[in-house]
């Protein structure tokens, strides 16, 4: 019992663990969510390239704009308009991530290169999809407010530990019941 109570432990510590650093990556976390749209230095994709946002906005503007740019267009604030304006009137899909997490991508994006390539990226069939499908992406109802509160790696973290858990509880009910036919 001690055995499988130390096993459950240690299996919980090293999913926590591993959890904490993927999210605390920046790298990673801008393929995962931003470099579909994105690049840093070489030019725009489908949506601006981001050399050098951090000199172009205020980091508190970019943790609102990045959780939810429909709702700083629709509140009017002003540069939230211009920039939905300038991508031609596609919003950027919110983003499901803590401020450490964006603020981690944004060291990222400021660490990554100096000089922008100035090369222009072909936009991809999804890309062409995408745009054309603005209109109705921007009428989308934005995401319940507890869904916010998670990030990705937090969800990916509870899948495993309740997969886990499923494991263990089968493993130990199959050993309980090895024992008890062996007496």
């Amino acid at each position: 019992m001690m055995k499988t109570t130390f096993f459950n432990l240690t299996v919980t510590v090293s999913l926590l663990v591993s959890t904490v650093s993927f999210g605390q990556d920046g790298e990673k976390i801008f393929k995962a969510n931003c470099a579909a749209c994105h690049t840093v230095g070489k030019g725009k994709l489908v949506g601006p390239d981001l050399q050098g946002v951090g000199e172009r906005h205020p980091e508190t503007w970019m943790l609102k704009w990045i959780k939810s740019s429909k709702k700083l267009v629709k509140s009017g604030d002003a540069e939230a308009v211009r920039l939905f304006k300038e991508n031609n009137g596609m919003p950027m899909t919110d983003q499901l991530l803590k401020d450490d997490e964006i603020k981690t991508v944004l060291a990222y994006i400021k660490d990554k290169g100096t000089a922008p390539v100035k090369t222009e990226i072909t936009p991809t069939s999804e890309a062409v999809v995408t745009t054309a499908l603005a209109p109705a992406i921007a009428t989308l109802p934005e995401s319940p407010s507890w869904l916010s509160r998670f990030s990705i790696s937090e969800y990916v973290l509870l899948t495993l530990v309740l997969l886990m858990g499923i494991i263990i509880w089968t493993l130990s009910s199959t050993i309980k019941t090895l024992v008890a036919s062996e007496k």
